[in-house]
Formats: C-alpha cells, structure tokens, sequence
C-alpha cells in the first residue's frame, strides 16, 4: 500500500469517528488530572483521628512527613497528647521527622500513660542523650510496649542515658526488643535485661511461674507497675516496615571490648533484641537476673 493511501485511510477513519459524535455537541474537554486526589488522610486529620480514640487507627505511620520536619515540636506534642487516652493505636512511626530532644521528652509522657502501643518506630530522627533518656523513663511506667526502634540517631548515647535504660528494666517486664547501635560495654547488661523480659513472656504464655525472674520492685506485686497490670504474653506486631538492612547491626568493636560475662540465652518466643555485639553462643547459666 502507498503512501498516499495509507494517509488517506486515517483521514477516513478520523472523519468517521467524527460523524459518530453526537450532531451540535462541542467536543469533550480533555480530562486534567486531580492532583492529591488519590492521597489519604493529611497529617492533621491522622492526629485527629488518633484523639479521637478513631478504632480505624490501628497502624499509623507518618514516618518522612515533610510538614512534620517544619514543626516536629508542635505535631509531637500534640502526638504525645493524643496517644495518652488511645486504646486502639498498635503501631506508631515517626521515622526521619526531625525529632530532637525535646520531642522525645514530650513522646515519653504520652508512653507513659498509654496502654495500647506495641511498635514504636523513632530511627533517623536527632534523639540525643537527654532524649534518650527521657524515652527510657516513660518506658519504665509503659505496661504495652513491646519493640522499639531507635536506629540511625547522630550521636552517640553515653553511659548516663544507657544507665536509665538499665533502671527502666527495674519496672519494665513487657518491653521484647530494642533495635539501636550501642558502642559501650552496657550493651551486655542491656542485652541480659532484655532476654529475661523474654524469659518472662515465655513463661507467661506457657502458664510457668515466673516469679524468680521478676525484678525486685515487682515481686510479689503481680508482676505490675503502680498498680497497673502489666499486658499478658504476647507477640510482638509485625513491623511497619521490612527494613532487614538495619535489623541487625555488628559492631566491630565489640571483639576488643574486655571479657564481660554474657547473658543467659533463655528460649525465645521469636521477639529478640538487635545489639551491636554477638552472644549467641553463650553458656551462662539459667539464674535470675540480679
């Protein structure tokens, strides 16, 4: 076929779509997109519902919030408000939002009054040692918590903050698994706190006594905290997000650090704590901790 005939064929063709149009009718505006029109609920409208006790709002994430970053002081007090009453918020991210210290100080109010949220997802924000610590004194009066991620902050926490991680596990028995970079010999006592929090679920959901592992202050109390009961044996909520790059950091410089007793490797019930250094081939014995 030449040519000419083809083009004279799409001429046909155009002329008769142009016949089958409705006779007088305008042609059709061309349809413009909707901008933001396949968005979800903005920032505001998620705090809101979060106030509300909303029971749709069961995993929010709000990590990488360019609005967040501009004012993460306002939205984190008003987070921080919202969860203290919530009884329906299971997993809460606030990943990368620019959140410093005194926003974490702000959060952990609203830890320590909440009951329902067990992932908490803080990595790539500016959480220092006042923060951190901070964090770790609202955890001590949490009775829901059971992960944590603090991944990914610019400095690094020194033994004060580590030492109210260490005092948090004085009142806190649900908290599973912290994932962090630790360049300090607490990490080992962190890590044998945090395995005999697992212990302690284990043992929970196996209907064993668990009483000898109890910490001092709660012996004898139920195991609770204030007078609050502490959450029954469960497994920790699947994560926000897969982020298995950052899951289990190896701290090279934890093979010149001196000889420190490892932790007792008790049976895990799958929830475990990600740290820098490596003790899975410890022998320590099954004694409570001290």
């Amino acid at each position: 076929m030449s040519l000419a005939a083809r083009l004279k064929m799409f001429e046909q063709a155009a002329t008769d779509n142009g016949a089958s149009a409705r006779p007088g009718s305008a042609a059709a505006p061309a349809k413009r997109p909707t901008w933001g029109a396949s968005r979800g609920p903005s920032l505001a409208e998620q705090i809101k519902k979060i106030a509300e006790n909303d029971s749709s709002c069961s995993n929010v994430d709000l990590s990488n919030q360019a609005a967040y970053q501009c004012r993460p002081d306002d939205y984190t007090g008003q987070i921080a408000n919202a969860i203290k009453g919530n009884k329906f918020l299971k997993q809460l991210s606030l990943e990368g939002n620019g959140l410093g210290d005194r926003e974490a100080a702000a959060l952990a109010e609203g830890l320590a009054a909440n009951t329902s949220i067990t992932v908490l997802d803080l990595k790539k924000n500016r959480i220092g040692n006042d923060g951190g610590s901070a964090l770790a004194k609202g955890i001590a009066k949490n009775s829901s918590l059971v992960e944590i991620n603090l991944m990914n902050q610019p400095s690094r926490w020194g033994d004060q903050c580590l030492d109210d991680f260490l005092a948090m596990f004085d009142t806190n028995i649900t908290l599973l698994k912290i994932t962090w970079r630790l360049e300090s010999r607490k990490s080992f006592a962190l890590n044998k706190m945090i395995t005999r929090n697992n212990e302690i679920d284990r043992r929970k959901k196996n209907g064993m006594d668990y009483n000898d592992f109890l910490p001092t202050a709660l012996k004898g109390n139920g195991g609770s905290v204030e007078g609050k009961e502490n959450i029954p044996a469960h497994k920790p909520a699947a994560p926000l997000r897969s982020d298995t790059s950052e899951s289990t950091p190896v701290d090279s410089s934890a093979q010149a650090a001196p000889a420190v007793e490892a932790p007792q490797q008790l049976p895990s019930n799958g929830a475990s704590s990600t740290y820098q250094q490596s003790v899975s081939n410890s022998n320590a014995s099954n004694a409570p901790p001290a």
